[in-house]
């Protein structure tokens, strides 16, 4: 207890009313028709609202639209049964911010008879940072299991098979087996830089810059395209240019080694872009294992440059999908998603 603070100060409304105004978790009471009756200072930290915005708006202005008919029906089957259709206490849910992004928020709900009528409060932290540490540690849990994959079965098996070859090559002078030595070489070298790539292109982009598709676009086309004829839209990317680039080229070295494609264009999309070809398309692909590690329909091959696409695009909070160009060849857009 602070010096010269009288035990009887903690009996004083004032001094817990402040402790409700100026505490760091957001406090809003609701009525049974779902109305905020009251929010706290808190709120417009964690929502971007000034309480006066939110008083006498329904609570649905602070969540996301595809929770609002679940809150409705939970809230009517509550005052109904008295059934509680999740758990009051520390529930986990997202919520939206004032300038339409969603965030993670912690709540705890209590209820109170207030001047004769049931209302309803929530106490509610934002644990947006702590749900994104958990997502990329959860990330970063993912990529070890693909590297054990790719060191105790892709790297292996070649490496043995070329032990074997060698022994061959040295006993016999077969110069056939020393060329198949010098193919299982390459195709180790391939699953490192597959590997490394792995590594560095799946953490979050913490630090991205304004950068131009189109010069990203050409600059990975040179490193990595094939035959094709190659045209790209300007459009300005929030991105790292580094990684994108490496999205980019392993897109066009998939279209070199499978699409059998006469054309690849890069083009822009409202919120994002895409790549397509005119090529075979998907036909004889597993679509839901399009980016599944190790997947390939090709019989030589990583099956990780995908992978890598799907990898990169996680790390910039894109979201990326697979289907069928104007063309009839594979089309990959990638589109922007706003979580925080």
């Amino acid at each position: 207890m602070a010096a010269g603070m009288e035990p009887e100060s903690f009996t004083d409304r004032a001094f817990f009313e402040a402790l409700v105004q100026n505490g760091s978790d957001a406090i809003v009471t609701i009525d049974t028709e779902s109305r905020i009756r009251f929010a706290n200072d808190a709120t417009e930290r964690v929502f971007g609202y000034e309480p006066a915005e939110l008083v006498g708006e329904p609570l649905t202005r602070i969540m996301p639209d595809r929770f609002h008919e679940a809150h409705h029906s939970a809230v009517d089957r509550y005052l109904e049964t008295g059934d509680r259709t999740l758990d009051w206490g520390g529930i986990e849910l997202p919520a939206e911010h004032a300038d339409g992004h969603e965030i993670q928020v912690s709540v705890t709900f209590e209820e109170y008879e207030y001047e004769g009528e049931t209302v309803f409060s929530g106490i509610m932290r934002d644990i947006s940072d702590r749900k994104e540490r958990e997502r990329k540690l959860e990330q970063q849990n993912e990529q070890l299991e693909r590297f054990a994959s790719v060191v105790s079965h892709d790297l292996r098996s070649p490496l043995q098979t070329a032990k074997a070859t060698l022994a061959v090559a040295r006993a016999n002078d077969d110069e056939e087996a020393l060329a198949e030595l010098d193919d299982l070489l390459d195709r180790m070298d391939e699953l490192v830089d597959d590997v490394l790539a792995l590594a560095t292109q799946g953490q979050a982009v913490d630090d991205p810059e304004e950068v131009s598709l189109a010069t990203v676009a050409d600059e990975a086309w040179h490193v990595a395209g094939g035959d094709q004829t190659f045209e790209t839209d300007e459009r300005r990317l929030v991105a790292d240019p580094e990684r994108l680039r490496t999205l980019l080229e392993n897109l066009f070295r998939n279209v070199d080694d499978h699409a059998d494609a006469g054309s690849v264009r890069v083009g822009a999309l409202p919120d994002g872009f895409y790549v397509e070809d005119d090529g075979r398309g998907l036909d004889g692909v597993e679509t839901d294992r399009l980016f599944e590690h190790g997947y390939t329909t090709a019989d030589e091959g990583t099956g990780i440059g995908l992978n890598i696409v799907e990898t990169v695009a996680t790390a910039h909070g894109w979201r990326v999908g697979a289907g069928e160009s104007d063309d009839g060849g594979a089309r990959f857009e990638f589109h922007e998603v706003v979580t925080r």
